[in-house]
């Protein structure tokens, strides 16, 4: 018994291994079928970039208003969303205790400038008790010459000279302390007059209370900052976005960027602004670094407002009518089961030879390095010859070093012919130089698969600028508008 229930387990699970087995790979081979290409052909389109961002809609220009003294609100002018003109008094503080402070430092003054004109009088008396000392001093000198009168009567009307004029000088110092007290008094009560014309608080902008934040009969503290009474926004026909861009993107942000943007607050009206300034101050948030990027837009009907949530894309490349492949046409590769169906770039494959389709408006215009920048700069014929002698002496010269067993620096070479271009181009060339220049650094190397009207697929070398999530820009290469690129192989099982 034991010995069958053995063989009986044994049959079982030979029985599980072969049905595993046809599983795996008898049934696979049996419902092998054929492979379907799916192409999409190469059409000319618009492709736009963009970087995705979000961020706060604010008043271009934004005060807040403030009191410089503490008090209780006496007046209120103003509300929210009031327009208001610079100067305008928009509220007022009770004034009592700074018009009270005025009396005083008026009295002050007053005292001060009498006190100044009793020390004048004091003056005047001790300049008329000098003009007497000298008077006796010299009547008793020429008495001591005649031998009248004794040496001491000289003596003292020399003493009272001196002291007459001591006390013109005393005189004199108190008049000069008698200024200085009133000057200072002036001071005072100039302050306490500006005190008291501060208790008036006026609109230092044109613009619209967008917020109020006090009442009637509140108290305001003004200590060491001065407490915001209200905010005025100069202009709401033109506002700012401040945008948070990660550092992977900032490189492809530039002033004069065209943005497109929406607010939830009215989703289907897109707007637009320009980017009008990056900041160079970052901003470090849980290891991510990003820059401010600060759009501007014009709001003629003021549907935008302050705070509101704009989701924004920065169109940092745009073309119009170019060549373009699917995305999906530069990630597809042939597979094992497409053997037999390819023709590799090694083969010599078919199609166009050695050119291609230029592409109107970008760096394409075929494979040719100085054909494409003859186009995009507008050369003529002069610079074409002196350009092209660069082209060759840069190349002679990087042969014979390569010759000679040294290295080959690209990006050496690159500037050195950079740099003797640049002379040779007006202003208007040498920005459109530096355009061209920016959009050959976006531009890269790619593959694509071709589908020929018998099957075979060619292998087609071309060059990509700019991508959106659907599609590239193709400004060079070995591809023509209309072939069918292909985008897929799927193998259909039965």
């Amino acid at each position: 018994m034991l010995d069958n229930r053995r063989w009986i387990a044994g049959a079982v699970a030979l029985v599980v291994i072969a049905g595993g087995g046809w599983w795996m790979f008898g049934r696979g081979e049996g419902g092998s079928g054929e492979v379907t290409i799916e192409t999409e052909a190469a059409a000319p389109a618009d492709v736009r970039r963009i970087v995705a961002a979000s961020g706060a809609v604010s008043a271009l220009v934004t005060v807040e208003v403030g009191s410089q003294l503490s008090g209780q609100i006496a007046e209120l002018h103003v509300d929210f969303n009031d327009e208001v003109e610079e100067g305008q008094v928009i509220a007022r503080l009770d004034p009592q205790t700074y018009e009270t402070r005025v009396t005083e430092a008026e009295a002050a003054r007053a005292t001060a400038a009498a006190s100044l004109q009793l020390q004048r009088a004091s003056l005047a008396r001790a300049q008329a008790t000098l003009r007497e000392a000298q008077l006796e001093f010299d009547r008793m000198a020429t008495l001591r010459e005649r031998g009248t009168v004794a040496q001491t009567s000289l003596d003292t009307a020399q003493t009272a000279l001196d002291a007459a004029q001591a006390d013109v000088e005393v005189a004199r110092a108190q008049i000069a302390n008698a200024q200085a007290v009133l000057a200072q008094r002036d001071a005072s009560l100039a302050s306490a007059r500006i005190d008291l014309e501060r208790t008036t608080i006026r609109a230092p902008i044109n613009g619209i209370v967008v917020d109020r934040a006090v009442d009637v009969g509140q108290t305001v503290a003004a200590s060491m900052t001065a407490p915001v009474l209200f905010t005025i926004a100069q202009d709401l026909g033109q506002v700012q976005i401040d945008a948070q861009i990660d550092e992977a993107d900032i490189g492809q942000i530039r002033a004069g960027q065209p943005v497109r943007f929406t607010v939830d607050a009215h989703p289907d009206t897109e707007m637009e602004g320009v980017v009008d300034q990056i900041r160079l101050a970052p901003e470090t948030l849980n290891n991510v670094v990003t820059y401010t990027v600060v759009v501007l837009a014009a709001n003629p009907d003021e549907l935008l407002l302050p705070g509101m949530t704009a989701n924004m894309d920065i169109i940092t490349g745009e073309r119009t009518g170019v060549l373009t492949v699917s995305n999906a046409a530069l990630r597809f590769r042939p597979s094992p089961a497409l053997e037999g169906r390819t023709q590799p770039l090694a083969e010599g494959g078919g199609g166009p030879q050695g050119g291609g389709r230029g592409v109107p408006g970008g760096p394409g215009g075929g494979n040719d390095p100085m054909t494409r920048l003859s186009e995009a700069v507008g050369l003529d014929a002069a610079q074409q010859d002196q350009i092209r002698g660069i082209f060759r002496a840069a190349m002679g010269r990087a042969m014979s070093q390569a010759q000679a067993g040294g290295e080959f620096d690209r990006e050496a070479l690159q500037a050195e012919i950079d740099r003797e271009i640049r002379p040779l181009l007006d202003e208007d060339q040498l920005e459109r130089y530096r355009t061209f220049q920016r959009q050959m650094r976006e531009t890269r190397s790619a593959t694509v698969w071709v589908e020929e009207a018998d099957g075979t697929l060619v292998e087609r070398p071309i060059r990509v600028g700019i991508s959106d999530s659907q599609k590239s820009e193709v400004v060079g290469g070995r591809l023509e508008a209309g072939e069918a690129v292909v985008t897929r192989a799927r193998e259909v099982r039965e």
